[in-house]
């Protein structure tokens, strides 16, 4: 898969957008509930729309080409990257909450070493690919 359509499918299945800050460093955010739709009305309304927009949009992300961790509140450390550096990661809870995330001498900035559950490196293609406003 291209990162272009990586990119695509991370903002369809959770408005994941990854940019550069004013500060030039890289950063994104997303997840399934993050979208106005979701958010619509209260109660048995926002629930509603949550609970039609789920199952499709669990399976965009989970289609994409990610490194998986078995078994991420546990983690091995051959199932974390080999290289420090810029990744996307997905968590096991939240929502399938999406990160920019950094790894860094065996740990992620963000969750350390519990729930995430799955990482796909930032790659300089990516990067070509951004856009910012």
């Amino acid at each position: 898969m291209e990162a272009k359509e990586i990119l695509e499918n991370l903002k369809e299945g959770a408005n994941f957008e990854l940019k550069y800050g004013e500060d030039g460093r890289l950063g994104g955010y997303g997840a399934i509930n993050f979208f106005d739709c979701c958010k619509v009305g209260s109660g048995m309304a926002q629930s509603w729309y949550y609970n039609v927009h789920y199952p499709s949009r669990k399976k965009i992300l989970e289609s994409l080409p990610w490194n998986v961790v078995k078994n991420p509140r546990n983690p091995k450390i051959e199932e974390y990257p080999c290289e420090d550096g810029d990744y996307i990661t997905m968590i096991d809870c939240d929502e399938h909450a999406v990160w920019h995330n950094v790894f860094h001498d065996g740990h992620w900035l963000i969750y350390n070493k519990t729930h995430v559950k799955w990482w796909i490196p930032i790659t300089e293609e990516m990067k070509k690919c951004i856009k910012n406003d």
